[in-house]
């Protein structure tokens, strides 16, 4: 009885629960349109596949920027420096990163061209009506040789904006890891053995701001499984529970080394890298939260855009069919030069960072590694054998000077008595008074 007078409460409105006797707090929210019902999901998919809102040459794009994080070996600058690298790259070319990011704008092009082609066929070949006018434009050409030296401009100017950011990525990584090794190397250098807890530390959360960082200026990177094997699980837990976590490492190095006994000298030099650690942190968000001004970015492309879709009006008359292809091969290669520059503009989802990061983690184990093996030097022999070779030489220093001085009274003695019995001798024969030369008066 009781279960059947519940059921049709689990289909009653908030009216029907409050005349039931159930306050209005209890009752069941109405349901969510289906529009925003959906909206968690899509937040979740987002997560598991972040590229899941993008089009297809988009998330192709965008999954293959993770294959250009190469870091160059001896045989690999070989493979680059040679001569057959040009066939190498033409028979590439359809495998490219630039034509699958440029699949649509290109298409657009191509596109244009078959129909300013197909128009200019059906008109010549009599299929069209005589009053259909011709789309090609006999004032183009000189309207072409004015604009193509801004375009070009305007296309090698965004390109090298882009490098000089990605430059400025890598240095940025080269001079963290550098500071990295240095910070390691003072600590395990002036820390003292009586605190190993703190040595051990430092080489622990040294590397790991590096990987922080990394997850930091990446979008889809997993801070927990950059993290784990270098940190313990709680201080994983403490860092994911920060809001700004590279800072929080930092944090940490600061407390390590202010918790340490290190001479001022020491502790000023290894407070300085950290500086230089916060240094790199502010240029890496710079450069990511801050592009080429969008409005030089925007305007490239439309003028790239109009440029390239005026082209087959200007090709047409002269180059007939071919102007499909002329079209595509010159769209290609503008448009590739503006992709490898808003490409390049992002640097940190293409710069090889793990291997940076994983160069910094063995290179401060390795040190690590060295410093416990190493036992302290004990110096107290040879400051007992220094001391007693200073003891000896000042007992033979005061030996060789007494003996000196007794030579020098005998031999001062040996000169009065003579001088003595030359007086007594003189005396008894009633002869003056003569002084012999001796050594002890002369001048």
């Amino acid at each position: 009885m009781a279960l059947a007078a519940a059921r049709p409460a689990l289909c009653a409105g908030p009216s029907q629960l409050r005349r039931a006797g159930q306050p209005a707090a209890q009752a069941a929210r109405p349901l969510l349109p289906l529009r925003r019902a959906r909206a968690p999901l899509r937040v979740q998919a987002s997560k598991a596949n972040p590229y899941a809102h993008m089009n297809v040459d988009d998330a192709i794009k965008e999954q293959t920027r993770k294959t250009a994080r190469t870091v160059f070996d001896f045989e690999r600058w070989e493979a680059h420096r040679c001569s057959g690298r040009y066939f190498r790259h033409i028979l590439g070319v359809f495998n490219s990163r630039i034509i699958f990011g440029l699949l649509r704008p290109l298409m657009l092009v191509i596109l244009t061209a078959t129909a300013v082609v197909m128009w200019e066929s059906l008109r010549q070949a009599g299929v069209l009506p005589p009053v259909v006018p011709s789309v090609q434009l006999a004032w183009s050409k000189e309207l072409f040789g004015l604009t193509s030296f801004a375009l070009s401009l305007l296309l090698v100017f965004h390109t090298n904006a882009g490098y000089e950011r990605w430059d400025g990525a890598r240095k940025i990584w080269g001079l963290m890891l550098n500071r990295s090794r240095d910070i390691a190397r003072q600590g395990l250098t002036y820390i003292p053995r009586d605190q190993p807890h703190l040595r051990a530390m430092l080489c622990r959360w040294v590397p790991a701001f590096s990987r922080t960082l990394m997850c930091h200026l990446r979008q889809d990177s997993d801070f927990g499984a950059h993290l784990k094997g270098v940190l313990y699980p709680h201080e994983i837990e403490a860092v994911l529970s920060s809001t700004h976590r590279p800072n929080y490492v930092l944090q940490v190095i600061s407390e390590i080394v202010k918790s340490a006994r290190l001479p001022l000298a020491a502790r000023v030099k290894m407070d300085q890298n950290i500086t230089t650690f916060h240094d790199d942190l502010g240029g890496c968000e710079r450069i990511l939260k801050t592009p080429i001004p969008l409005s030089y970015t925007r305007h490239t492309g439309r003028f790239l855009m109009i440029w390239l879709l005026l082209l087959p009006f200007t090709l047409v008359g002269g180059c007939g069919v071919t102007t499909i292809p002329l079209c595509a091969t010159i769209g290609f290669l503008l448009m590739g030069i503006d992709e490898i520059g808003v490409a390049i503009e992002e640097p940190f989802s293409i710069l090889p960072l793990e291997a940076i990061a994983n160069s910094a983690l063995v290179n401060i184990r390795e040190l690590e590694a060295a410093h416990q093996a190493d036992p302290e030097p004990d110096f107290s022999a040879a400051e007992d054998h220094h001391t007693r070779t200073a003891l000896d030489l000042v007992s033979a220093t005061a030996t060789a000077g007494t003996a000196q001085r007794a030579a020098a009274a005998a031999a001062t003695a040996a000169s009065a008595a003579a001088v003595a019995a030359a007086a007594a001798a003189a005396a008894a024969a009633g002869a003056p008074r003569s002084w012999p030369s001796s050594p002890a008066f002369a001048n």
